[in-house]
């Protein structure tokens, strides 16, 4: 039975880091920053700490959250480069209201702060004054954008027969993956180019948050998939889509706004 509300597990994450003198400065982000907190919403905490101080926080954090509530599960991120990132679900929070915790290290560069990407986070604690917010460079970010468009429009079109081979091989689940893959997710970052470019690298995710209803719906509509005819139709749509898409970046640019249909 859920007993814990988000209220509670932010308060006790405040106080757990602030207790901690090595922890420099702590920030809420994730649907915070954006102002989209729903009763589905995880917890996205940020704290930076001294370089040695890492295990320690992490495990003096992990005994607040567990004198609240026991912790029902824990999963380390492998892999990251310049953070440590800790997931805590909490039995008594149900089955949401997850805690994602990442760790930087003083000495390594304040991820997590730019605004274009990340949202204005809510500062719990900053002792250094270290938490400014920062913003993308507009000239490189644009260049960035500009270069990604002739590499986009190659993969798109050099990939498309491996969709169109697997579906009349009747492969329905080859098919799928790669269409999913190699036509709907290069499809939307064009659409993510011309519409919201910053924002580029975020794929499928936060499509609701980023781009018009109607987008939305466009999308939506070419993602479900009911059979290998289904496919077929919503490839040919997409792929003129993109080629819609793909003409107006090349001639206006990143950022010029979506074409019409």
């Amino acid at each position: 039975m859920k007993t814990v509300v988000r209220a509670q597990v932010i308060e006790v994450l405040q106080r757990a880091l602030q207790q901690i003198s090595v922890v420099e400065a702590a920030w809420e982000g994730g649907s915070a920053a954006f102002g989209q907190v729903d009763g589905l919403s995880d917890i996205d905490a940020v704290a930076v700490v001294a370089d040695d101080a890492v295990d320690a926080t992490f495990a003096q954090v992990e005994a607040a959250l567990g004198a609240l509530s026991p912790i029902a599960l824990r999963y380390d991120v492998p892999g990251t480069a310049g953070f440590r990132q800790k997931f805590y679900r909490l039995r008594d929070a149900g089955e949401f209201l997850v805690v994602d915790l990442v760790l930087l290290r003083h000495s390594d560069p304040l991820l997590f702060r730019e605004v274009e990407l990340h949202g204005h986070g809510t500062t719990w604690f900053d002792r250094r004054g270290l938490l400014v917010e920062s913003h993308l460079d507009p000239v490189h970010d644009l260049d960035q954008a500009r270069a990604r468009v002739p590499v986009l429009a190659a993969a798109f079109d050099m990939f498309q027969h491996i969709v169109t081979k697997e579906r009349l091989r009747a492969r329905a689940v080859e098919a799928l993956v790669f269409y999913q893959s190699m036509t709907l997710r290069p499809l939307v970052e064009a659409v993510r180019l011309l519409h919201c470019p910053q924002r580029r690298v975020f794929g499928l995710r936060y499509l609701a948050r980023d781009l018009p209803a109607s987008e939305c719906e466009r999308i939506e509509a070419l993602a479900f998939v009911r059979d290998l005819g289904d496919l077929a139709d919503k490839h040919e749509l997409a792929r003129r889509w993109f080629g819609r898409c793909i003409e107006r970046l090349q001639r206006l640019g990143p950022g010029s706004g979506l074409p019409p249909e």
